[in-house]
This record gives structure tokens, sequence and C-alpha cells, in this order.
């Protein structure tokens, strides 16, 4: 049964960062957030929890009290997502909803009906910690996680509760709606903090004896193998566990210092190499190579024209000559390319839409014209217009094992690579004395390839100053 279906807008996503204390950038910064392994905004758990109990509340107003709560969020939900919630069990003493999009689950909570059980654990009143306010979240090691305790006020007010989930707060009370935006709080700014990702919510009601508007936690298990945080949690009419881990930071490419060496001063003078989406990941690592080896390069950005002028200042900085530019490669080139001052000699091809996202589906189409747009019709606009103004062009398009491989839910991404592939081959053959460079690269570490477990990834250094070299070995 369908309770209710909405989008999450990044309006709403800050409305309810100040009202839970939530600031991470991974739910309200589009510039941060593409730099996780999300590759994008991503709407609260806790957001999508309380707004699924105000669904059912207000489909049903006489629900019984409370006595268990149980919350899965297995898989992110991104922002303008379709979020549907359903109520897929109800019984006298349960029910279940699922919080999904185009049919894909992405939440799974179990709720048990009884009265109020036992009097609230009073652990909570020996941690005397009080974590102070602030909006920029803890980055700590993970060794300092294992230890963290203490105490956070309740961010929401009973009016914001009531404006924001009107019939969740009339059936659990203002204070429990506060303490549950509370336990984002904690994950979310305090421990893990910066780099964290919420799995799971367990917990039951309680009788307080002293209310408060407070939320005590406590590690209670951490494991480095999989970088997870268990945390017991009490205050507010509530008790129980939240299971988060965390997410592995934003990969930091190779110095320009610790490149020196690697390339000489001189192996790539007299190149102006066009880095498409050089403002971080792989595109970065090639930028600094280049520039390294005497190498003029200009760096594109999309959105993130910050990390842009960084790698650029960085290069500049160890001596390299750099420059920026704005470029959307999935809309039309011949505007956008007109602003370079000289034509390119070599030109690498990074750019992407976020990689990773849930479907349900074997296929998607629109998924598939998304990768087309930059993969194929992007890459062949950027080379038409380039090779006009230099027929001797090199051109390295990174294609991906994938194409081999194929594994689950990278179905649309795999076949607009291998796209791509076909149309480098028939440049080739058609377009000398342009050059196009295909190579399907392994997993390299980057932002959206970290995880919170170890994996097979290749050294990204190594694998990249072979190709490097291969691009640059045709003279301009």
């Amino acid at each position: 049964m369908r309770l209710a279906q909405r989008e999450f807008s990044l309006n709403d996503q800050k409305r309810f960062a100040t009202v839970s204390g939530d600031h991470n950038p991974i739910h309200i910064d589009p510039l941060q957030a593409r730099r996780t392994q999300a590759g994008g905004v991503v709407v609260h758990g806790i957001h999508l929890l309380l707004w699924s109990l105000d669904s059912i509340a207000t489909a049903q107003p006489s629900l019984p009290p409370l006595r268990r709560l149980r919350a899965h969020f297995n898989k992110f939900v991104y922002l303008q997502e379709r979020v549907d919630v359903d109520l897929t069990e109800q019984g006298s003493s349960r029910a279940r909803l699922s919080i999904s999009v185009d049919d894909a689950p992405r939440s799974k909570i179990s709720i048990e009906f009884r009265d109020i059980g036992q009097d609230c654990p009073d652990w909570g009143s020996s941690i005397v910690d009080a974590i102070p306010f602030s909006q920029a979240p803890a980055d700590l090691d993970f060794e300092k996680m294992r230890d963290q305790s203490g105490r956070v006020s309740f961010a929401m007010t009973s009016e914001d509760a009531i404006a924001m989930f009107p019939a969740a707060t009339k059936w659990l009370g203002a204070r429990r709606i506060g303490a549950l935006a509370a336990s984002t709080h904690v994950v979310g700014m305090v421990c893990p903090g910066l780099h964290s990702i919420y799995s799971e919510l367990q917990v039951e009601t309680c009788a307080e004896r002293a209310p408060d508007h407070l939320l005590a936690f406590r590690v209670t298990e951490a494991d480095q193998r999989f970088r997870s945080i268990q945390l017991a949690i009490t205050g507010g009419g509530l008790t129980g566990t939240v299971e988060s881990s965390a997410r592995i930071p934003p990969v930091q490419q190779a110095s320009m210092e610790s490149l020196q060496g690697v390339v000489g001063p001189a192996d790539f003078t007299g190149s102006v190499a066009l880095i498409v989406g050089g403002s971080r990941g792989l595109g970065e690592l090639t930028a600094k190579l280049i520039a390294t080896g005497g190498g003029r390069v200009i760096i594109t950005w999309r959105s993130g024209k910050d990390d842009a002028e960084r790698v650029a200042q960085e290069i500049r900085s160890g001596g390299g000559a750099c420059e920026t530019l704005a470029y959307d490669a999935s809309q039309p080139a011949t505007e956008q390319l007109a602003l370079l001052v000289d034509s390119p000699t070599h030109v690498y091809y990074f750019a992407t839409p976020a990689i990773s996202r849930p479907q349900s589906k074997i296929f998607s189409g629109e998924r598939l014209e998304e990768f087309l747009a930059v993969y194929v019709n992007g890459l062949w606009q950027l080379a038409k217009t380039l090779h006009a103004r230099q027929p001797r062009l090199s051109i390295f398009y990174p294609s991906s094992i994938f194409v081999n491989e194929r594994p689950r839910g990278m179905t649309e991404y795999s076949m607009a690579k291998a796209a791509g592939e076909v149309l480098c081959a028939d440049m080739n053959e058609s377009m000398a004395p342009l050059r196009m460079i295909v190579c399907r690269l392994p997993r390299l570490l980057t932002d959206q390839t970290a995880s919170t477990t170890a994996l097979e990834i290749a050294p990204a250094l190594e694998t990249m100053l072979h190709i490097v070299r291969e691009v640059q070995s045709r003279p301009s």
C-alpha cells in the first residue's frame, strides 16, 4: 500500500540539517558530496525515517504505542529522485515499511506496537561530556573513534517537530522525534563524523525518570576491517543502538613534489595538454604528471571550480604551467572551446557523470542516454572541434574493464564505454592524422571507487604514468 511519494530538494536537506544538527557535507554540499562514494548529495537516512513514520501516522491516526523501531538504510537516496514509502505488512503488533525509488528498495523499517516497556537505562547519566554544537563535522582517525562518548543537545524543538512531522509527533511525542533527529547529529557530526555513513538504527521506547533534551552515546564496538562503528544511545524516551561506518576520505592524488624524479623535467616540453575533468581524480594526477614533465596543461571543470583552482595553484607552485577552463562535456563543444587561445596537442578525456546509482531494472534507457551524452557524443563533439584546429591531435579515451566484466548494476555504463571504443576506432580510420588511444582501465583508487572495505585496486600512478608516456610519445 502506497503511503506517500515525494522528491527531496537541496532546500529540504538544508532545513533538515538545521533542525537535526547534522550539517555533514554529504547531505548539503554538492561540491564536497561529489568527492564521496555517493558521488552527489544524498538524503539523511533519519529524514527518510521521520518522513515515513509521519506518512503511516497520517494514514492511520490511531496507531498503537510504539515499542520497538528498526531501520536499515541500505542504499543512498539522491536529490530529486521520486521516493515512495509503502506499507508492506501490518498486523496488530507490527508493521513494515519500504522506502524505494523506481521500485528499487533503498531502506526498510520495522515497527513493533505495545505499551512502553522498562525504565530507560541510567548509563546515560554517567556520560558527563557535553558535545558543543559545531557546523564543522569532526574529522577523526579511526582509532580515536573507539573511545568516543558524550551527550548532544536536541537541535529540533517541539515547534520544529510539529511543523515538519505533525502526525508522527502526535503519535510519538516531540521528544522522541527530537531524539531520532539527534542520532543523525551524533553520527554525521561527532562519531564517526565527517566521513560517516548511517547504516542502521534499533531503538525501543522507555520511561524516563528525569526527562531532558539530550541524547547520550558511547561507542560499544569498532571494527577497522570494515570501518564499522556501533554506538549505544539513550535519551528522549528512546534507547538502543546505531550502526554506522567510516568512509574512506576523499583520495589525495600525488603531490607535485612527490612526482619530481618520476618524470624528467623536459619529458613533455612543447606539448599543450587539455585535461577534460582535471579538477580531481585521474585527471588531476595526469595534469600533474604532464606539468612536472614540462608540458603546459589546461584543466577543465564543470562544477568543481574551487577544486580546479586548487590543482592549478599546486601545479604553478611546483613550477608548472596550468590554466583552467569551464567545460561541460554534455553540452555543445564549439563555443566552449573557442575560449582556448592555443590549440591542444594532446587531450585526456576524463569527463564522467556519477557512475553508480541504485536501480531495480536490468536496464534504464534514461541512464544510458546520460552516459552516451558524455562518453560518446561529448567525445565526438570535442574531437571534431579540436581536430579542425590541430589535425595532429592525440586523444586518450579511458574505457573500463567493466566492458568485459559487466558487474551487476553497471549495464548502461559498460554499454556506453563500449560505444565510445567503437567511435574511437572509426575516428582512427577516418580522421588521420588524428590519433585516438583507448585503454580499458582497471579499478583505480579515486573518489568514486573508494570504499569502506579493502578491495583489489591497481596503483593509479603506475598505471597513468604508462598511459601518459604513450599518449605523449607522438610529438606535436
